[in-house]
């Protein structure tokens, strides 16, 4: 049998026969904790305390190093499209090598983010959870096994979501 199958039966309501694309949304299980993250910034980057300033300047930082680094590869970034994704990322992929970033795209979507509360006057802040629209960055590349990934952040821990392809069938038993 299948092991993705057997391994995650309990939690698929429909049956599948394969899937081609992945998403993965990584997170850093520690960072969910606001303590802990005063507590990593203090520590590792003497920033203490943590403002909206200083969490803004971490996503400027990013945009400028993803700015350079999909340059230098000549890969290009695209506000994703109204339509399906599928239909606008399809031709990036024609002719792709193999485990390469073909184009990145950015949307607004919901998130869950750490923001900043607090008096800039004072310099207090605490950090609180919260779900907001953000531009979120996702790289697609091609797998040789595996089709195309889409994939919002860089190496970190994911959840794996199998998205089925257009063209996939949610009736019939899954293969082994």
């Amino acid at each position: 049998m299948n092991s993705f199958y057997e391994h995650h039966r309990d939690s698929i309501r429909w049956q599948y026969r394969c899937f081609d694309r992945i998403l993965l949304n990584g997170l850093i299980q520690p960072f969910q904790q606001p303590e802990r993250v005063v507590g990593f910034f203090n520590t590792y980057r003497q920033l203490y305390p943590v403002s909206r300033h200083v969490l803004r300047d971490i996503a400027d930082q990013f945009q400028r190093w993803l700015k350079g680094w999909s340059e230098k590869r000549n890969i290009p970034v695209a506000d994703a499209p109204k339509g399906r994704r599928d239909d606008f990322v399809d031709p990036y992929f024609k002719g792709a090598d193999l485990d390469a970033v073909v184009i990145i795209l950015k949307a607004r979507e919901p998130a869950r983010i750490m923001t900043a509360i607090g008096d800039s006057k004072a310099n207090r802040w605490h950090l609180q959870i919260a779900n907001r629209w953000v531009v979120q960055i996702q790289l697609l590349y091609q797998r040789p096994a595996m089709g195309t990934d889409v994939c919002p952040h860089l190496s970190l821990p994911a959840v794996l979501r199998p998205r089925l392809p257009q063209s996939a069938s949610l009736a019939g038993q899954p293969h082994a």
